[in-house]
């Protein structure tokens, strides 16, 4: 009973409570004073994003090479409305085991006060032992009080170190007049410097030594900082010298020291020319390199006609917003699958339709979202983002979505899902569903929502199926559109969306791109719908001998007016 009856006092008591103290065995009260903390209230909420994300690096190539200095710089904007507070920027990699990058782990921030932003910058460093791989970045947004930013996740491949080989290529001396080498004359030695190996060199130096006291140097310098030569560059050198009739020999030795970056892949050459010996003259003389294996390039056809003269108009929708998908290989990403599984030309089909979206469709190039080879974490980030800011637009935004790659539908349940590079179509756990990507932006409440899908989702693709064991194609179930959307397919049914290999685009998009050309983006939607469908309809029968017949699909609330919609509006 003395439990229990304590147990209910504890309930009444709010700044104190009684308790018993035994000191020499009696009891003496005392009292406890509890503090009791104040509640903190947040009135104003932070919102944070991440956007204008870019990469840079030395050479310029897109690449984190070996040995190379590079960084990741992108914004942490605030599109809230209340303060965020001691924000942290965390950078971790998705595939830990790459050797060789070091990179800044965490970044503080600090405060970012509601509509404003601030630039970060991630510094990698890439040592001599890197290999060739893909180095998935993670980057977090973390704010004190758990008002985080969604994750960014970016992929750049990183390449190992190629090594070069500067060598002396070949020399010859000459004379002003072509005559005889003699003492007490000038002697003109030209070589040529050449990097013969597999990756280019750094920090060249060459140098012309003379050994012996009674030869000297007629020129103002002998030593040239030639700086980087890549695969098979060249650089002519000319060195002037004589040697004085106090010198005994029957030839003149010449040394050229060459040493780059490293002072191991380069060769010295000791050079000698014999006195009295007749040579041709100076504006004579031929030099001829040596001829090393060409690199494996890749050279691809001229442009294709919708590839330039790109219609260029002044109108810019402030509130319009693109996210552009390309995605091409697969095989890269995903052990046991064939090159012939990958979307032929998915990447030149996104790139150019964003050209198109800048500078023919209104889209200010900063909300412009461009993904070329896209994860699952990519695209759903990319996705959330869209929405958000749309969200946030109200109902004056617009939405353009523009997808090139696999699609699939699943087997028992037939949804269909955009298939990124690093899901495998037997698992679409992680796959992105359809409907999800329709229902984010409908739910956003924009004005207006085009949708371009130049993909299939029956099991077939550009090239071959991405599953080679999906024998019979399926049926994908129809999606239900809501909100404001208009939807452009590029095939129907158990179709597959193909290829116009000599213009290296998707069909679809290539008929896409050529309506908008020539009308310069002063089109209806009804017109575009008519001339895709008949155009692609009939060409596919001509160029691939199969059908592809694309399809319109819209939502109920727009049924009556989506035809008259335009993008120059």
């Amino acid at each position: 009973m003395k439990h229990f009856i304590f147990g209910i006092s504890l309930l009444f008591l709010t700044t104190s409570i009684q308790a018993q103290e035994v000191i020499s065995g009696k009891s003496k009260p005392k009292r406890i004073q509890l503090t009791i903390p104040k509640p903190s209230f947040v009135t104003a909420l932070p919102d944070l994003i991440i956007a204008g994300e870019t990469f840079s690096d030395q050479d310029k190539n897109n690449f984190i090479d070996a040995d190379e200095f590079s960084e990741i710089r992108f914004n942490v904007e605030n599109i809230g409305k209340g303060v965020a507070e001691n924000v942290m920027v965390r950078v971790s990699l998705k595939n830990e085991d790459i050797r060789g990058l070091s990179f800044g782990k965490e970044i503080p921030v600090g405060d970012i006060p509601a509509d404003t932003k601030k630039e970060v910058s991630v510094p990698i460093t890439a040592s001599i032992d890197l290999e060739d791989q893909i180095a998935e970045f993670i980057i977090e947004v973390r704010e004190e009080r758990g008002f985080d930013a969604f994750p960014l996740e970016i992929k750049i491949e990183t390449k190992k170190f190629r090594t070069p080989e500067v060598i002396i290529a070949d020399a010859v001396f000459s004379t002003e007049d072509g005559g005889l080498i003699k003492l007490n004359y000038p002697i003109n030695l030209k070589v040529i410097v050449q990097n013969i190996g597999d990756g280019d060199a750094t920090g060249v130096v060459t140098e012309f030594l003379l050994t012996n006291p009674n030869c000297v140097f007629l020129g103002e310098h002998n030593r040239y900082e030639l700086g980087r030569l890549e695969v098979g560059e060249t650089q002519e050198l000319e060195f002037l010298f004589t040697a004085t009739r106090r010198y005994i020999g029957s030839e003149i030795p010449v040394y050229v020291d060459v040493t780059e970056q490293y002072n191991k892949y380069s060769r010295d050459t000791a050079l000698n020319v014999g006195l009295q010996q007749r040579l041709t003259a100076r504006n004579q003389v031929v030099i001829s390199g040596i001829v090393t294996a060409s690199q494996e390039v890749k050279i691809a056809s001229l442009s294709a006609d919708v590839d330039k003269n790109i219609p260029v108009n002044n109108y810019k929708n402030q509130n319009r917003y693109a996210l552009i998908i390309g995605n091409e290989d697969y095989s890269k990403y995903q052990r046991g699958i064939s090159t012939e599984s990958n979307v032929q030309f998915a990447r030149n089909d996104a790139k150019i339709f964003k050209d198109y979206a800048v500078n023919t469709l209104g889209v200010e190039n900063s909300n412009v979202y461009l993904l070329i080879d896209a994860t699952a974490g990519e695209i759903q980030q990319k996705i959330d983002l869209v929405s958000k800011l749309a969200t946030k637009t109200g109902t004056q935004a617009e939405i353009i979505f523009y997808y090139a790659g696999h699609g699939l539908p699943d087997e028992s349940t037939k949804e269909p899902y955009l298939i990124p590079v690093d899901v495998s179509g037997s698992n679409l756990s992680s796959a992105v569903k359809l409907g999800d990507i329709y229902a984010s932006f409908s739910k956003t409440g924009a004005k207006r929502i085009t949708v371009f899908l130049d993909a299939c989702f029956s099991g077939g693709g550009r090239n071959a199926m991405l599953i080679a064991a999906r024998s019979v194609k399926v049926v994908p179930k129809q999606q239900l559109i809501d909100g404001n959307m208009v939807v452009f397919c590029s095939s129907s049914s158990e179709q597959s969306a193909l290829p116009y290999v000599d213009k290296q685009h998707g069909l679809f998009t290539y008929y896409l791109l050529k309506k908008l050309q020539y009308s310069k983006g002063d089109v209806s939607y009804g017109e575009l719908a008519d001339y895709l469908t008949q155009k692609v309809s009939l060409e596919s029968l001509k160029i691939n001998q199969k059908e592809q017949d694309p399809q319109v699909k819209f939502s109920l609330q727009v049924k009556k007016d989506w035809e008259n919609w335009r993008f120059d509006e």
